[in-house]
């Protein structure tokens, strides 16, 4: 038997645990390429507590849910329109009675759309307004170890796998549709304003099948008609964001220490007395009528930590 036997409830070491597993915001950052479109995502979260904890035979632990606030959502998207060229077409043709031949008043030169490296953009989306709606699902395996430090053996929680569900995105009232549309058409604008007329740029696009700017950024996006299932799905196939938030989640409470016992370990507290009440004091005696005795201490020795049913015992004995 254990000379010290120290027990914590599986509630205690929850509300413990609670206090030192939240963490600072956790920032990333990733962009993949495909068919003409760049998408990138800037995001920020943090570890904000954890959810139930259920104790397992031996040294380890499953935690049910890693509480996950997000702090900072933002979508950068790039055009690469593969170039179109339009040949010469009469926009506006009226034929006089006075007149013969060619009857064509306003004819479009003709040229190539979409010649640069990145026709339109990189645009920002700023998606704060949706995080209350994102829902992402945390749980993991932790295991607990005792590790001397110094003056102090500390218990200590690893972490041995981390799960992180697919990402999902509630119902968000119309505010995700909406951001989206609005940087769309703004992208659009600022791409009519540095070339030709815009109803004449439209009116090229209608030869193509496009009655506007906008919609053709709509096509390249391929949204369908679910705006949460489109973002959802570049998020989680695209850009893996799981494996991103699994490895910011993992290396951020990779090793917690849960609480310190000192080493070595105090017997009794320390006391005052009075001088006069005792004697036996070797020279020199005090010299004040008041003393301080301290406390007896005892390293530790053989320590070990364990979880029962719902409950966690340290146990060590005492280099006497």
């Amino acid at each position: 038997m254990s000379d010290v036997s120290l027990s914590v409830s599986e509630a205690a070491f929850e509300t413990i645990y609670n206090r030192i597993v939240p963490t600072p915001s956790l920032p990333f950052s990733k962009t993949v390429s495909f068919a003409g479109l760049a998408f990138g995502v800037d995001g920020a979260l943090h570890v904000a507590g954890a959810g139930d904890i259920d104790f397992e035979d031996g040294d380890s632990f499953w935690l049910d849910e890693l509480k996950i606030g997000w702090d900072q959502l933002v979508l950068r998207l790039g055009f690469d329109i593969p170039a179109v060229t339009v040949g010469r077409f009469c926009i506006l043709r009226v034929q006089l009675p006075w007149e013969s031949g060619d009857d064509c008043k306003w004819e479009f030169p003709g040229g190539q759309l979409f010649g640069a490296d990145m026709d339109i953009g990189p645009l920002t989306i700023n998606l704060n307004a949706i995080i209350p709606y994102v829902v992402t699902e945390v749980s993991g395996r932790f295991s607990i170890g005792l590790v001397s430090e110094g003056d102090t053996l500390k218990l200590k929680v690893y972490k041995q796998s981390v799960d992180v569900d697919p990402i999902s995105i509630q119902d968000t009232f119309g505010k995700l549709p909406a951001l989206l549309q609005a940087a769309l058409a703004a992208a659009a604008a600022s791409f009519v304003a540095a070339h030709p007329p815009m109803f004449l740029v439209d009116a090229a696009l209608g030869i193509l099948g496009f009655p506007t700017v906008t919609e053709l950024l709509l096509d390249v996006l391929d949204i369908g008609d679910d705006v949460q299932e489109w973002l959802t799905r570049r998020l989680n196939v695209d850009i893996g964001i799981q494996n991103i938030l699994a490895g910011l989640i993992a290396k951020a409470i990779l090793e917690k220490t849960m609480f310190d016992i000192p080493d070595p370990y105090g017997l009794l507290p320390s006391i005052d007395i009075d001088v006069a009440d005792f004697g036996g004091f070797a020279d020199p005696q005090p010299a004040v009528p008041q003393t301080t005795l301290d406390a007896p201490r005892a390293n530790i020795v053989d320590p070990d930590a364990r979880f029962d049913a719902d409950t966690l015992h340290i146990r060590f004995d005492l280099g006497l």
